[in-house]
């Protein structure tokens, strides 16, 4: 087992060092217990693969790129999942309805399946929608849903038909959420005109059965209330565990790209290592800064209403409504590990590593040090 571990080394001190490595590794084993030493081996073969032996900085900027790249591989591997996911089926949709209501003319209901999992403005993903990504309409990526409304609804009697639509869920076998009020438009609080107790609510009840999700909104602007039913589906259970397959992964890709990128850049020119620092400070500006705006703002509002389903993990990190800042980013990543990959002369005396305590020493013990 122990042999494996060494994997969390670099290649060229494996070849230098793993024969010692694993000599001292046998002899500590029989004292102290297996998992703490292989717990010791992984931690300091993982700080060996960076640059800097002395530096304590390079572990705390490795650890920050380290997460970045395990969110979004995370977040790319939940979007493969969804993509997986039982497709909706506009037959459900009007058996819901029909459920639902079955003594109210529908307006609109839709009769088509969507064209993909993920729709913007109604149309799937394509390279003529990258305008509408990078400059400001990203969020309008979204789940595609299936619709239907209704109109003529008693204005003067709402709670009656918010009352009758929950018993009616509760009938079908909904499960339905409390319902949620928001009104219907904002206005300018310091005006005199802006009366909050005149402006008109919208009501919100989202239900689930299976791994259906519907939505029902009872919109009211005081001349033609409506109520509207939009179909989507739950996450899909496959999704968490690829998720967290995929953030262990990318995790531990963006660690040994870093450490990769680190262990080059010793001993250039002192101009090169600067420049690089420079623009890796950029990207990780430019990937952090979303994420942690939008971490707030949507944890805030996932507690604020309940939700049948979280939001999407890459909406979490700012995506795709802040993805130039994150193609920005990689665009600035990948110059800094091109300058890395640059051929330079190696500096005397770089090619011995340094070594690092594998095991905790104990009186009589042997033990490693640089």
């Amino acid at each position: 087992m122990y042999r494996w571990l060494l994997l969390s080394y670099p290649r060229d001190y494996r070849r230098e060092h793993g024969a010692e490595i694993l000599e001292t590794v046998h002899d500590t084993a029989s004292t102290y217990p297996g998992v703490r030493v292989a717990a010791n081996l992984v931690r300091h073969g993982l700080r060996a693969r960076l640059g800097r032996p002395a530096s304590r900085t390079v572990v705390l900027w490795a650890t920050v790129f380290t997460v970045a790249c395990g969110l979004f591989a995370a977040s790319f591997g939940t979007w493969l999942t969804w993509l997986g996911s039982r497709p909706l089926d506009h037959d459900e949709l009007a058996v819901a309805v029909s459920q639902l209501y079955p003594d109210k003319p529908v307006s609109q209901i839709d009769t088509d399946d969507p064209p993909s999992v993920f729709v913007i403005y109604g149309s799937p993903l394509s390279w003529s929608s990258a305008s509408n990504l990078l400059l400001g309409d990203g969020g309008e990526y979204s789940l595609a849903g299936l619709g239907a409304s209704f109109e003529q609804l008693p204005a003067d009697n709402r709670p009656q038909v918010l009352a009758e639509l929950l018993q009616r869920l509760r009938a079908s076998g909904w499960e339905y959420t409390e319902p949620v009020y928001s009104n219907a438009y904002d206005c300018v609080p310091d005006d005199s005109r802006c009366d909050p107790a005149t402006i008109p609510s919208d009501i919100a009840v989202y239900a689930q059965r299976g791994d259906d999700i519907l939505e029902v909104s009872i919109n009211d602007d005081n001349t033609t209330p409506k109520m509207s039913l939009a179909l989507t589906r739950s996450t899909p259970w496959s999704a968490y565990p690829v998720g967290v397959i995929a953030f262990v992964l990318g995790a531990l890709s963006g660690w040994c790209l870093f450490g990769w990128a680190s262990r080059s850049l010793q001993g250039r020119h002192p101009l090169a290592q600067a420049s690089t620092k420079l623009l890796f400070g950029f990207a990780m500006v430019l990937w952090w800064a979303p994420i942690l705006l939008s971490t707030s703002l949507m944890l805030s509002h996932q507690l604020s209403e309940p939700h049948p389903r979280w939001h999407l993990p890459w909406e979490w990190l700012g995506q795709p409504a802040m993805s130039l800042a994150f193609l920005c980013g990689s665009l600035a990543l990948a110059l800094t590990l091109s300058l890395a990959a640059l051929p330079h002369r190696a500096a005397a005396g770089r090619r011995r590593s340094r070594v690092a305590v594998v095991a905790p020493s104990s009186a009589g013990r042997r033990r490693w040090r640089p």
